[in-house]
């Protein structure tokens, strides 16, 4: 089996390398490279004063006027370098997940299979353009330092920190981790790792300009109307909630996102504390449903989003894994076709149009992760009621 796994991922590893080598990407690429511009002439803090829209952090605002600098000093296109790290990341996560599987009997191998050759994650790590595949394989990586005799609560928190400066959405899984090296009375180094590794990644806009980095990165909560219960809301025909995009929303709007992001970071916090003490299988179970929790109460979406909690299904169930990516691979693929234009892809520019075509197709994925998350929460509650012991009858 490690031979048919070996040789997917190199497989799937060379067909991403062929297609960011020849396609240019979609409007993230775009951005990425407005972006490495602007920050390689004038800095990263005058991207952040002059550019709301700038919503990432200080590590990958660097990334990009890196890319920039290697375009211009190789003649190879930025878009290449953007999505080397996320292919690299999808490689690694085969052989993290082969790791685990090794240690904890999870996930099957054929499941190991399809992760590596998932058309997501070609899709994603291969065309988009972001760095979201390399968020999933670090948050993985963190994983796996607590599994295992030799479990690392150090390492977990550097790693942890590391997500973090990728995507602050990495904060998510932070209760979850605290409170499992806290019941083992580890903690502490853990903390530190996370804490000491996320500020020194934020130090510089945190420290000068905090108000403003704050606000574009920490107060981003995604797009209203493009992702699950808010697009939803916008089809219902109402007029508070019609107006789409993160800025000048209704205050019907506001109280929903507000509402919803209680819900994210209170289930977050809940499923923590009842995981704490939990085996590898537990943990993975927990992480999935964390993750589930974010995607069907999530605000606001984008596609790529969708590589996020691909390896923590399959860790938990590889059918409910296959469910997911079937569903996602459709959406995915007509979202793609329908920005590029038809294939053979090669630019996809996505507009308020073409989201009319494609938006609906979103609801796919989002509906089978809500039923995954259904179904997790009811095989809990009732490994929990036979848990608990029924009172003695009394007699009289």
């Amino acid at each position: 089996m490690r031979w048919v796994i070996l040789v997917s991922a190199l497989a799937a590893l060379a067909a991403k390398v062929y297609c960011a080598a020849t396609t240019i990407g979609t409007t993230d690429v775009i951005l990425f490279h407005m972006f490495g511009k602007k920050i390689a002439a004038s800095g990263l803090l005058a991207m952040y004063r002059e550019t709301p829209m700038f919503n990432h952090t200080p590590l990958v605002g660097g990334f990009a006027a890196a890319c920039w600098h290697l375009e211009e000093w190789s003649g190879v296109s930025l878009a290449f370098f953007l999505r080397l790290p996320g292919i690299v990341a999808d490689f690694a996560a085969v052989f993290a997940l082969v790791w685990l599987r090794a240690r904890t009997g999870h996930p099957p191998g054929w499941g190991i299979v399809l992760f590596a050759l998932s058309p997501v994650a070609f899709m994603i790590s291969g065309y988009h353009g972001n760095v979201d595949s390399v968020l999933a394989a670090i948050l993985l990586l963190a994983t796996c330092a607590c599994v295992g005799e030799k479990a690392r609560p150090l390492a977990c928190g550097i790693l942890l920190g590391l997500a973090c400066n990728v995507k602050v959405v990495a904060l998510l899984l932070g209760p979850l981790f605290f409170f499992f090296w806290w019941h083992r009375q580890r903690a502490r180094p853990f903390a530190a790792g996370a804490i000491v590794t996320t500020l020194v990644g934020w130090a510089y806009p945190l420290v000068t300009i905090p108000h403003i980095f704050l606000k574009n990165v920490l107060g981003y909560g995604g797009y209203w109307g493009d992702w699950g219960i808010t697009y939803l809301l916008t089809q219902a025909g109402w007029n508070a909630f019609a107006k789409g995009g993160f800025v000048d929303l209704s205050p019907e709007q506001h109280l929903v996102l507000t509402g919803l992001k209680v819900v994210i970071v209170a289930s977050a916090i809940t499923l923590a504390w009842r995981s704490r003490a939990a085996d590898a299988p537990g943990l993975f179970t927990a992480l999935a449903g964390t993750w589930a929790v974010m995607f069907v109460f999530g605000p606001g979406g984008a596609p790529q989003y969708l590589v996020w909690l691909a390896a923590f299904i399959l860790l938990e169930s590889a059918l409910w894994y296959s469910a997911v990516t079937a569903g996602s691979a459709v959406f995915l693929f007509v979202f793609y076709q329908t920005i590029s234009h038809g294939l053979p892809w090669y630019k996809g520019i996505s507009t308020s149009a073409l989201a009319l075509h494609w938006r609906p197709w979103n609801t796919l994925p989002w509906l089978i992760i809500a039923a995954f998350l259904a179904h997790a929460t009811w095989r809990g509650f009732r490994a929990r009621t036979k848990l608990t012991p029924s009172p003695e009858p009394t007699t009289h």
